[in-house]
Formats: structure tokens, C-alpha cells, sequence
């Protein structure tokens, strides 16, 4: 009943566990994000950013601050340490922002502080699209669709692209201006004051009151025709002398298609610590309630990552359910029949659905590693019950009665079974406890494992002793059949083969100790020879790329929809490719991007790199104009932080220059990219830094604005103005625009075409008089920057590279030869970010946690034997494991990975049992006075087939995963081709190796003793 209580409170627990991808990993990222409207890039920078760069350094917890200025935006992204709560680091950043506003210009819009990192990738892309005019279908998305998703759990922003703005736009001819002697600050201020709804007090009576409201609002766009503005002589003119009134659509300044119609496409992000699939089960409820209160409109899903979490967590499941039935399968061959198949296969499902309750708990969820921890551990489940039931089997064999033979051979294997649990526990303890991204990643993966591998004991300390008393009471009754006898026969076979090869090792022990040497080092140089590459994470096919495209600085956003229109064509013709999704004119005019859905891996042929190399080629051949780059979906690769610019997902490859002095920066900049260039494996180098955005400038003459009496801020409107238009209030309520608020712009007639000497002759007021910009300013055409990073207050240039065909350790090292100081220049320094650092630090932090396991591995014997030597020679079985380890990993072409190196810290566990059973064996054959040779040989006849069985159980368990070809297998494959093949050559080895080692040692204590004795004597007959 004890078992049956766990079990119903893991059943219990089983539909309260979250579901996601990864463990919920403490990434905080907080945005802060400034709109400046006709602010360049050098201004942002100046004005905004490094007045909030100031005041937002003190917030607590901050590890690193990226800031990025482009043309009218500016964006700080605060990356908060692991110990950082997301909710308090954005309130915090909040309240510095506050602090720092007055100081900040005043025509800035008001900064939007959101909790996530801004270069995050949308969670999912759904586009609109309806017989309505666009126009239209944007607004009812920016203000109905857009709002009705935010309010979705965890979402914390949703993006509109394409569609188009509604104005009332005021076009004012420049001549007349002059003419009527008028100025355009003088338009915007009439058309602001004469568009009033304000409160005007109270009246009361008697007997009730009412509220006075003075309705002032414009009710059509042609009561602004109507308003008379009064020039400097004081005669009233009316607006429609000097501009004309229209309501029409915006410049286009961006587009979005799906399938190549016409669309307005929604991007949703979650909150950097929510759950994305219960983030995408909220948005999808949500748009469910749209389709069937607007179905005029039709809403389809591009792109959604939580597909891929779903199918990534169905087949983990998948391949737990069939490791679960091959070890079935193998503990009934060589248990003999459904009753000692049963006794020990329970311990399964009941330890599996203990842990449950253990992990809810612990507030785990289901995913990836979780997962995978449980499909790894099914043949560690039976481990225990197998070593137990056979020592039953033997003691049955003796001819006692069932209910002695399961406590005899419970007790006797007691020990054994207590510290073959226990090296489990200790090896992933900490897992568990390591600091950093590794920790978190990781934590879930080792304790469910630590819960499962609990409960399993208990199972074989009580459940399995007591199924088997009952079973067996009978006898063991063995079946009789030719598959039985062949069994029988193979056993036989084994144990009469592996006595004389032990015995013959045993006399040419050297002779092995060489060979087994020999292949140690001839696997372990496999590293160094770049045979096993190193990486941060495998790569993944998740069913989806990104093409993102940017144009030469200057070209307008007709061009690149060009581009994007051609490559749209291209992507068609794919037979792989279910839905795209483009986007033109976003962060600026010559970018563009297109986000491709891909047929689920199963019922596709090539491989998504195969799609994307394809994709390449044809862009390299047909668009020369443009740097297009392809960039594959991987969701998978968690954690990893780094300047990504917003010019699509991050790469593997990223290097940040830092220098206080810009041109030595862009020098270097172009120096590294041309150096990367030669590195075998890089394929689309890109940079953050564009350098040639075509401007013109304005130098004012202080002098003259003096003499004129005019001011810089006069100036400064007139030229906003005059140009991008200066926003006059609203329309409020506009019919034609779904009842909204339709924004009121006054702009020159033309001034998108203007020339420099059209803007020179902007007519500017001084005092009751006309001067023109000429005459208080110098305009000359020149180039700014496009975008400036910021990384912890320096001036930093991000270069980033895909890496293909080569593990992402040897081109690292490929870079740090290349990047010496003559390509860097002067006072530039250079460091990795991304997954790079990410490496780097997570194989130091597994290295500590493999010495540290190995230690308490070693502590934790040194207790339960009361002896130093026996748990030295069990460390063996470890370096026995490793050759077969890095042998299957060359073989399989997998790499050494965060997942493989997890792989490696299993096995020190697993591989320790055979070495802990022969041992245990052996010393209790020593402790009843038989010498150690024959104890050692005995030791070995007698463990070999629970040793082979749980190995057997253990590698068919793990089989499924290893060999699996679908969503979400590559992560998992190289850790189980590591235990597999670290459990083979360790078997093998182990009982080989440990019995030489065992008797050296026992040998060499022995004259020790010895020693030690004669010594004492001598000391003795002397004093």
C-alpha cells in the first residue's frame, strides 16, 4: 500500500505538470525602447541613449547593457544576471527611466520599459488578411486583433507589420507659405488649439445638475479648410488659401505578404520567463474568439514554435515508451517467463509514476530534459530489481523456500544494491546544483532521474522481494522450449568462455593492462585530432528558416520589396515549403525579411540545411545587390545571450570589437570580416556596422540666428516639419477609419522630392518677419551611420557568422589564430558572445561537476566498504567507459556537446555498477575464507549475467533514442550514443580490468602489511 500511495499521488500530480520545450530557465531580459520621429542615428545616441545608459546602470543585478540607435529609435536591452527576478528588474528599470525623463528631449514618444530581450524571436507570426481595403484591415488589427491578443498569459508584446496608416494629411505649398507670409509652426499650433473637447464646469438648480463640456472637435476634414490662420501683418487666412485637405492612406513605409497576397501580419513574444506552450494555448484560445466574431477576416498561423515543443516532447515520449518495451522484451529472455519478467519490470511504472509527485513537488515540468532524464533511466529503474531477483534466483536454486530466498537474497545483495543506488544519486547531485546556465538547464534532468532512481530502490527493497515470494512459492518452475535451451545453452556458453579468458588475462596481465592502455590513448587523442569536434549544442531541424535580406544604404523601400517579391517567387517553386510569411521596410527601408514553413521532417526527404543551401545558391546567382542570409530555426539552443542586432536570429559565430574610437572600429570592422572571410566553415559574415546612409545636414550659424532673432528650436521645427510632417492632433472618431482617432499631419506639398535648395528656401518666422533656412544655416550632403551599438557604455561593432560542416570548436580556434593585432588595429579589443561563451563556460562547469561526482562517488564508497583501495579500484570502470564513449562518438559523426558531456556524467554512474557488484562479490567470498584468485574468479562467474542483463536492459533501453530520426532527436542522440558505447567497453572491460586491478592491489597490501609488521617488530627488539 506504501508503493500504491505514491503511485496515486503521481497519478494525481500528472495533469497538474506544465508542459514546454526546456526547463523554465531565468534568463531576465528587460527592453527599454524610444521612438525620437526625425531624430538621426548620432543624435540618438547622444540624446537618448546615453543619458538612460547612465541612470539605468545602477539597477542591481545588471550583467551586461546593450544599447542600439538607429534612425529615430533607440533600444537598451538590460541583461540581468541568473539570480535576477524579471518582474523587480523591470520595475526597476522603470523607475530609472522615470527618474531620467525630464532630461531626455521633448519630442521623444513616451519609453515603453517590456520584459523580454527585443531580439528575441517572435513565439508566433499569424497573418490577417480580408476584402477589406488594407487600410482598414490594419487598423481593426492595431486596434482590436493586436489588443485582443496581448491579453493572452504570458504574452508580452505583439508587433504589427505591413498594412497601411490612415491621416488627415495638411499638404502646405511652400510658395504661398512665403506669400501669405506665414510660418508652419503658426498652421500646426491653429489646427492643435481649434481641436478642443474639454470640461467646463458644472451648473445646478433645484432640483439637479448638469455638466458643461465644450465640443470643439472637428467633425469632417473640411472644418480645417475652413480655420483662418493670422500672419505677421494680422490679416486672417483661411487654410485651404495656402494647403490642400485630404483624408488618405500614409507612405507606405513597410509591407507584409503570406503567400504572396497582401496581408497584415501579427508577431507575438512572450515574456522572457513564460511557458511557451501554455503562452501559444492562450493566444490560439484567443484567436479562436476572433475567427468567430470577425469572419470576414481570415487569421493564418505561420509560424508556431510550440509545435515543435510538442513534437519534440511526443517523440521523447515515444522513445521512453519503446525503451520500455525492448527492455521488456530482453528481461523476459533471460529472466525466463512472465513471472520474474513481471517482478522486475514493475519497478518501471511504479518508479516512473512516483516520480511524477516528486517533480510536482519540485515544480518541474515535462520537457525536453526531464524527458529525457526518464527515457535515460529506464534501464537504471530495473537495475536494482534485476541484481535483487537474481540473487533471489540463486538462493531459490539452493533449494530454499520462496519467502527465505527473497529475504536471504535481498539482504545479501543489500549492500551492493544500496551503493550501486547511491553512486546514481551522488553523480547527479551536482547536476543539480551547479551555478550558471548549465544548472538551470540541467537540474531537472538530473533530480528527475535522482526521484526515479529513489523510488526504485524502495521498489526492489520491498516490492520486488514480496511479488517474488509470492510468484515463486511454487518453485521457479522454468519453461522448457527451444528458445529456452538455446538460452540456457548461450549462458553456459558466456560464463564457460569468460572463465578462461579471465583466467588467461589474470596470467598475462601486463600484456592486457598495455592493450587496454593503448586504446585509452588512441581515444582520448581522437579530441585533439579533430576527429570529435566540440560544440555548444547539435544542431536541429525544426521545420522552419528565415531569409533575411538588406540593400545597399540609400535604396528605398520599393526596391527591396522587389527583392523580397523575387525571392517570395523562388521559395514558391519549393515543394518543402507550406506557408511564407514576408516583411519589407523593417528595422529600415533596404531591409527585408521572409519567414518559410517547411513540411514536418517525417514526411520530407532533404534536411532543412539542404533547403537553405539551396536557398543560398540561388540568392549568391540572382540577387548580387543585396547580402542575403539564411538562417536556420533553433528554438533548442537556450540561453544564450549576446548583441544580436535585429537582423535575424543570432548566429553560432559572434565577435564584438570594442574601442572608444569609431573610425578604428570600422577599419577593424572591415579588416576582421575580410580575415573571416578565409576561415574554411563561415558562411554569411555579417556586421552591425552600415556606413553610408545618405543625409543631409544642417549646420545652424549662431551668429546669424542671433542677429535674426530667431532660435535653434525654431529652426529645428521648421526643418522636422517641413519634411517627415509634424503631427497637429487628431480626427477624432473618424467614420471612415472604423471610429478611431486618425492622426492630423501637416507637411510642405512635395517634400519627399525636395533638394537641398528647396530646403534652403524653407521660410523660417523672425519676430514679424520672413527669412529662409538659408540664411541661419549651412546644408551639405553627407553619410551617418545606419545603426550604433552600445555594449556597457563603449561604442562596440557586432560581426556574426553561420558556421557549416565544421564543429563550432575548431573554427573558434581557427578565429583566435586569425585575429591578431595586426587585423584588429590600434586599441581595438575583441571578445565571443553568444555560443561561444555559452561553450566555454558550460564544459567548465561540467568538468567541475565530473570531478566533483567522482569525488563523492569515491567519499561515499570509502563509507559503505570502510576502505580506501576498494572504491580506488572501482574508479577504473570510468576511464573503460570512456574509450567506448568517444569511439561511438566518432563512429556516429557526433560531437562533444553540453548533451554529450551530461552523457558522460551518466555514465561515471552507470558504468561503476559492474565494478561495485564484482567488487561486493568478491570481498564477501574473501570475508567466508576463500583466497582471492579463486574469489575473483568466482566473483566473476557468478556476477557475470547480472551484470550482462543490466547492461543488455540498459543499452535496448537507450537504443530507440539513439537510432531516432524525428522532431527534437538530435539533442538527445549523442548522449545516448555516449552511455551506449561507454556501457559496452566498460562491461567488457570491466570484467577484465577490475579483477587484474583487485588482486594487484590486494597483492601490494598485502606486502604492505607485511612491511609494516617487520617494521614494528624491529622498533621494538631496539626500544
Amino acid at each position: 500500500m506504501i508503493i500504491m500511495l505514491f503511485v496515486v499521488l503521481g497519478l494525481y500530480s500528472f495533469h497538474r505538470i506544465g508542459v514546454e520545450l526546456l526547463p523554465a530557465l531565468n534568463t531576465p531580459y528587460v527592453t527599454v525602447s524610444v521612438k525620437y520621429p526625425g531624430a538621426g542615428t548620432e543624435e540618438i545616441e547622444t540624446q537618448v541613449i546615453k543619458p538612460l545608459e547612465d541612470s539605468l546602470s545602477s539597477v542591481a543585478h545588471l550583467k551586461h547593457m546593450t544599447a542600439i540607435a538607429r534612425p529615430e529609435n533607440a533600444n537598451i536591452i538590460l541583461e540581468f544576471d541568473f539570480t535576477a527576478n524579471a518582474d523587480i528588474a523591470s520595475i526597476d528599470a522603470t523607475k530609472q527611466v522615470n527618474a531620467v525623463r525630464r532630461s531626455l528631449p521633448e519630442g521623444i514618444n513616451e519609453p515603453v520599459v517590456v520584459k523580454r530581450d527585443i531580439n528575441a524571436t517572435p513565439i508566433m507570426e499569424i497573418a490577417i488578411t480580408s476584402n477589406q481595403p488594407l487600410s482598414d484591415v490594419y487598423t481593426k488589427a492595431n486596434d482590436v486583433f493586436k489588443e485582443a491578443l496581448q491579453r493572452a498569459d504570458g504574452v508580452s508584446e505583439v508587433q504589427l507589420y505591413g498594412g497601411r496608416d490612415k491621416e488627415v494629411a495638411v499638404e502646405v505649398d511652400k510658395n504661398k507659405l512665403r506669400f501669405y507670409n506665414l510660418s508652419l509652426n503658426q498652421i500646426v499650433n491653429k489646427i492643435k488649439s481649434e481641436n478642443q473637447l474639454l470640461p467646463s464646469g458644472t451648473v445646478y438648480n433645484e432640483k439637479s445638475q448638469a455638466d458643461i463640456r465644450l465640443l470643439a472637435q472637428y467633425r469632417t476634414p473640411d472644418e480645417i479648410a475652413q480655420l483662418q490662420v493670422v500672419n505677421a501683418n494680422g490679416i486672417p487666412i483661411p487654410v485651404k488659401d495656402f494647403a490642400t485637405i485630404q483624408e488618405k492612406d500614409a507612405r507606405v513605409s513597410r509591407y507584409s505578404r503570406t503567400n504572396g497576397s497582401d496581408a497584415v501580419s501579427l508577431s507575438v513574444y512572450m515574456n522572457s520567463d513564460a511557458n511557451i506552450v501554455n503562452t501559444v494555448k492562450g493566444v490560439t484560445s484567443q484567436l479562436d474568439t476572433l475567427k468567430d466574431q470577425y469572419p470576414d477576416y481570415q487569421f493564418t498561423v505561420i509560424t508556431d514554435t510550440s509545435q515543435y515543443v510538442s513534437n519534440s516532447l511526443h517523440n521523447t515520449f515515444e522513445s521512453l515508451i519503446e525503451g520500455l518495451c525492448t527492455t521488456g522484451l530482453i528481461l523476459y529472455l533471460f529472466l525466463r517467463g512472465w513471472r520474474s519478467t513481471a517482478a522486475v519490470i514493475v519497478a518501471i511504472p511504479t518508479s516512473l509514476i512516483s516520480t511524477f509527485f516528486a517533480m510536482y513537488i519540485a515544480g518541474f515540468s515535462f520537457n525536453m530534459m526531464s524527458l529525457m532524464g526518464m527515457a535515460l533511466c529506464i534501464g537504471i529503474l530495473v537495475d536494482d530489481s534485476i541484481v535483487v531477483l537474481e540473487n533471489i534466483h540463486r538462493h531459490l536454486h539452493m533449494g530454499k523456500s520462496a519467502e527465505i530466498a527473497a529475504e536471504e537474497g535481498r539482504t545479501e545483495i543489500g549492500m551492493a544494491a544500496i551503493a550501486i543506488t547511491l553512486c546514481d544519486v551522488v553523480v547527479f547531485m551536482p547536476i543539480a546544483f551547479m551555478t550558471g546556465m548549465t544548472g538551470q538547464f540541467f537540474r531537472q534532468f538530473g533530480l528527475t532521474i535522482v526521484f526515479a532512481t529513489l523510488f526504485s530502490m524502495f521498489v526492489s527493497f520491498t516490492l520486488t522481494p514480496m511479488l517474488a515470494s509470492r510468484l515463486f512459492k511454487r518453485g521457479l518452475g522454468e519453461p522448457q522450449g527451444p528458445i529456452w535451451d538455446f538460452m540456457n545453452k548461450l549462458e553456459q556458453n558466456v560464463t564457460t568462455k569468460y572463465e578462461s579468458v579471465l583466467r588467461w588475462s589474470l596470467a598475462n596481465s601486463k600484456k592486457v593492462i598495455s592493450f587496454v592502455l593503448v586504446l585509452f590513448v588512441f581515444a582520448v587523442s581522437l579530441i585533439p585530432l579533430g576527429i570529435i569536434g566540440s560544440e555548444y549544442m547539435p544542431r536541429t531541424d525544426e521545420g522552419s528558416f528565415r531569409i533575411s535580406v538588406e540593400l545597399p544604404v540609400g535604396q528605398n523601400i520599393d526596391q527591396t520589396n522587389q527583392v523580397i517579391t523575387n525571392l517570395e517567387q523562388y521559395v514558391s517553386t519549393i515543394p518543402e515549403v507550406t506557408n511564407y510569411l514576408s516583411s519589407v521596410g523593417s528595422p529600415t527601408s533596404n531591409n527585408g525579411s521572409l519567414s518559410v514553413q517547411l513540411l514536418d521532417r517525417s514526411t520530407r526527404k532533404r534536411t532543412v540545411w539542404q533547403i537553405t543551401d539551396q536557398v543560398r545558391a540561388y540568392a549568391a546567382q540572382n540577387i548580387p545587390n543585396a547580402v542575403v542570409r539564411v538562417n536556420e530555426t533553433q528554438s533548442s539552443v537556450a540561453g544564450v545571450s549576446g548583441a544580436n542586432t535585429g537582423g535575424g536570429p543570432s548566429a553560432p559565430v559572434q565577435i564584438q570589437l570594442q574601442g572608444a574610437n569609431l573610425e578604428h572600429l570600422v577599419k577593424a570592422n572591415s579588416e576582421v570580416q575580410a580575415a573571416l572571410a578565409q576561415i574554411p566553415g563561415l558562411k554569411d559574415i555579417r556586421s552591425s556596422y552600415t556606413e553610408g546612409m545618405p543625409e543631409m545636414q544642417l549646420t545652424v550659424d549662431r551668429k546669424r540666428i542671433s542677429f535674426y532673432h530667431t532660435s535653434v528650436s525654431d529652426v529645428t521645427n521648421v526643418f522636422s516639419t517641413a519634411i517627415s510632417g509634424q503631427l497637429a492632433g487628431v480626427y477624432a472618431n473618424d467614420p471612415t477609419n472604423d471610429g478611431q482617432d486618425t492622426n492630423i499631419r501637416v507637411r510642405l506639398k512635395g517634400s519627399d522630392g525636395f533638394t537641398a535648395n528647396d530646403i534652403r528656401s524653407l521660410p523660417i518666422m523672425a519676430g514679424d518677419h520672413q527669412i529662409t533656412l538659408g540664411d541661419v544655416a549651412k546644408i551639405t550632403d553627407g553619410t551617418g551611420p545606419v545603426m550604433l551599438l552600445r555594449v556597457d557604455k563603449q561604442r562596440s561593432i557586432t560581426i556574426q557568422a553561420n558556421v557549416t560542416d565544421r564543429p563550432l570548436k575548431e573554427v573558434i580556434n581557427d578565429v583566435k589564430q586569425t585575429l591578431t593585432p595586426d587585423v584588429l588595429g590600434q586599441d581595438i579589443t575583441y571578445s565571443f558572445t553568444g555560443q561561444a561563451t555559452s561553450m566555454n563556460d558550460t564544459f567548465s562547469e561540467m568538468f567541475q561537476a565530473l570531478a566533483l561526482s567522482l569525488v563523492l562517488v569515491y567519499m561515499l564508497l570509502a563509507i559503505l566498504y570502510e576502505s580506501f583501495v576498494t572504491p580506488l579500484i572501482r574508479m577504473f570502470s570510468l576511464p573503460l567507459g570512456l574509450i567506448g564513449s568517444l569511439l561511438f562518438l566518432a563512429f556516429t559523426h557526433n560531437t562533444i556537446n553540453l548533451y554529450s558531456l551530461i552523457g558522460l556524467l551518466v555514465m561515471d554512474g552507470l558504468v561503476a555498477k559492474n565494478g561495485t557488484l564484482l567488487i561486493d562479490y568478491t570481498l564477501t567470498l574473501i570475508e567466508q575464507g576463500k583466497p582471492a584468485f579463486e574469489a575473483v574468479i568466482e566473483a566473476g562467474k557468478t556476477r557475470i549475467k547480472p551484470i550482462l542483463m543490466t547492461t543488455i536492459t540498459m543499452v535496448t533501453g537507450m537504443l530507440p533514442t539513439a537510432l531516432a530520426m524525428t522532431e527534437g532527436s538530435e539533442t538527445r542522440v549523442s548522449m545516448a550514443w555516449v552511455l551506449i558505447g561507454g556501457l559496452l567497453s566498460s562491461t567488457v572491460f570491466t570484467l577484465i580490468i577490475i579483477p587484474i586491478v583487485f588482486l594487484y592491489f590486494q597483492n601490494v597490501s598485502i606486502g604492505k602489511w607485511k612491511k609494516i609488521h617487520n617494521l614494528t617488530g624491529w622498533f621494538r627488539s631496539k626500544f
